[in-house]
């Protein structure tokens, strides 16, 4: 599509190699991750490279909405829908066979119009998010008679973070399962982070953003690959003099006479505002910082020291040029946020292609 001036580009062989490694780590089969658009990568492109591993065991989702779209991409494999039923939303577990994460009494009390009884049941040993509590126990073991619990599980919020609070979440999970006396086919409490724990009483990983390339710490002890690419375009090029001022509000000076290259590229394509005047992209092989204000639908950069530069030139927002590379940590960093953000803010303006 020569007349796309954005692309991201998703290497469905790294996405594959990814979750492979962690596999083979863990030897504990996966549930992948590919809620909000797959981390903005695509959840159609995601999933379909996905769903013929044998390893996978299904896929996990925040509303039944998504869970819908997946069924409509074609996917068979258990979708669990991690952010619980609402009774408007009964319609889509029916029909689409969704199994709902039950977090609470008032979502229990929605699944008993499930058409299948088959929940996954989750627990707060930290998070404060969603979950029952320890305490919920008795009164839980009441109200789950007549459904089929397909899984336990909890979440570790802090496991990139804080180990000891960590140890913790996983000794309590395993006094819960003790207690609720349940043996069900899917115990997890283990994502991306939280695979480096000792937790032997699991035997599956919900896995998102090791997934898609990104190391939640940085001693990972797993290999991972690059998935997605985003490029765009430079569409001038042109002189300006020293004293000149750049962008809105005209927040950068140039202090010589400088060559600049506006690129398709801005807020509205993913690109944070954050990065205005500390950001930077690469052109031909070199990191070309950006000046001014990032604007909605461009960005200028300074490209004084490339020798060759026209209109035309493929930009790398995220992704390697030559011997450099830009990553969406890198960005997150910088931005004083976290990649998951700037994944999922890559926006739909930019078109995703599947390479392998």
């Amino acid at each position: 599509m020569d007349f796309i001036r954005s692309v991201a580009l998703v290497n469905t062989e790294n996405l594959k190699k990814n979750v492979e490694n962690v596999y083979k780590f863990s030897n504990k089969k996966i549930f992948a991750v590919v809620k909000a658009d797959a981390y903005g990568h695509d959840a159609e492109i995601v999933s379909k490279a996905l769903s013929s591993l044998d390893f996978i065991e299904g896929f996990c989702v925040a509303t039944a909405y998504e869970g819908y779209l997946l069924r409509n991409f074609g996917i068979e494999k258990s979708i669990i829908v991690l952010g619980g039923i609402l009774k408007q939303e009964l319609e889509l577990f029916n029909q689409c066979s969704l199994i709902p994460v039950i977090s609470d009494f008032f979502h229990l009390e929605v699944a008993e119009n499930l058409k299948f009884k088959k929940i996954h049941i989750k627990f707060d040993t930290g998070m404060r998010r969603l979950g029952f509590y320890g305490s919920d126990i008795e009164k839980l073991k009441e109200k789950i008679k007549g459904f089929e619990i397909e899984g336990i599980l909890s979440h570790l919020p802090s496991a990139d973070t804080d180990p000891e609070y960590t140890k913790n979440q996983i000794e309590d999970f395993k006094r819960i399962l003790k207690k609720i006396d349940i043996n069900p086919k899917y115990i997890h409490i283990q994502n991306s982070a939280g695979v480096v724990y000792d937790c032997p009483f699991c035997n599956t990983i919900r896995l998102g953003i090791a997934m898609y390339g990104e190391k939640p710490t940085q001693n990972y002890p797993i290999d991972l690959y690059p998935v997605m690419t985003v490029l765009s375009k430079v569409i001038s090029v042109k002189n300006i003099k020293k004293g000149d001022k750049i962008s809105y509000c005209g927040t950068f000076t140039a202090d010589r006479d400088m060559k600049v290259a506006v690129v398709s590229f801005g807020y509205a394509d993913g690109l944070p505002r954050a990065l205005s005047n500390k950001g930077y992209v690469l052109i031909n092989g070199k990191y070309c910082k950006i000046l001014g204000n990032v604007t909605m639908d461009m960005t200028i950069v300074d490209v004084s020291d490339l020798d060759v530069v026209n209109v035309g030139d493929d930009v790398v927002i995220v992704g390697k040029s030559k011997d450099k590379e830009i990553k969406f940590s890198d960005i997150a960093n910088l931005s004083g946020t976290i990649a998951y953000e700037i994944m999922c803010g890559i926006s739909k303006r930019v078109v995703r292609e599947e390479v392998k």
